[in-house]
């Protein structure tokens, strides 16, 4: 469980989250679908910590670990990838060879031993994924690591999220509404500081959907 009450963030005067509110339950993948600058990096930049709040809580279980994605990858750049998920797996008990967890995500093996900056972003994002099934923290946040990607690509980020996600909480932050309704039949739209839930059979009523579809500036389809 990860619980948001009453999340407020103020940047020079202008509340970016003015009262997010919600319950995260274990085992789903939540999409959070907002427009360009409707907050979704900061919502999960004061999940994580690396922001404050200002006004409001947030309550995971207690001792629980998270795991942020930042969409601009935080990787150690002068690495190859097999060393980064190598020097993780030597910190975790349980943890199985580097091998495992880097065919788990697809990362193609004539990339794995190059230097991390020489990666494209998807491979990063790869890597991101392969140090979660690594580390396993309770909580992981994802920060537009879908948007303008290729199918391969996205169906096996989805795949192993979806296979992972029990006993997690984990959410995916996209710009595009069609790629939320990819990640989870029932979404949750980020506007105006605010954070509401739009379920599948809601979606497709003409004036939701266009509603949406203008606070993301997309076309109707």
């Amino acid at each position: 469980m990860l619980q948001l009450s009453h999340v407020k963030k103020i940047y020079d005067k202008t509340e970016v989250l003015s009262d997010i509110s919600y319950t995260f339950e274990e085992g789903r993948l939540y999409p959070i679908l907002g427009g360009a600058g409707a907050g979704r990096t900061t919502l999960f930049e004061c999940i994580c910590g690396d922001l404050t709040t200002d006004g409001g809580t947030v309550v995971s279980k207690e001792k629980a670990d998270l795991f942020f994605a930042a969409k601009q990858s935080v990787l150690p750049m002068f690495i190859s990838g097999e060393e980064f998920i190598r020097y993780l797996c030597e910190f975790q008990r349980e943890a199985q060879q580097p091998e495992v967890y880097l065919d788990r995500v697809k990362l193609d093996k004539t990339v794995r031993g190059r230097l991390i900056c020489e990666y494209t972003f998807e491979d990063k994002k790869r890597l991101q994924l392969a140090a979660f099934l690594v580390q396993r923290p309770y909580v992981i946040l994802f920060d537009e690591p879908l948007d303008y990607c290729g199918e391969e690509y996205i169906d096996t980020f989805l795949e192993v999220l979806g296979e992972e996600s029990k006993g997690h909480v984990v959410l995916i932050s996209t710009g595009i509404l069609n790629m939320a309704r990819r990640i989870a039949p029932d979404i949750l739209v980020l506007s105006n500081g605010e954070l509401n839930e739009v379920t599948a059979d809601m979606i497709d009523i003409p004036e939701i959907k266009r509603a949406i579809l203008d606070i993301l500036g997309e076309l109707e389809e």
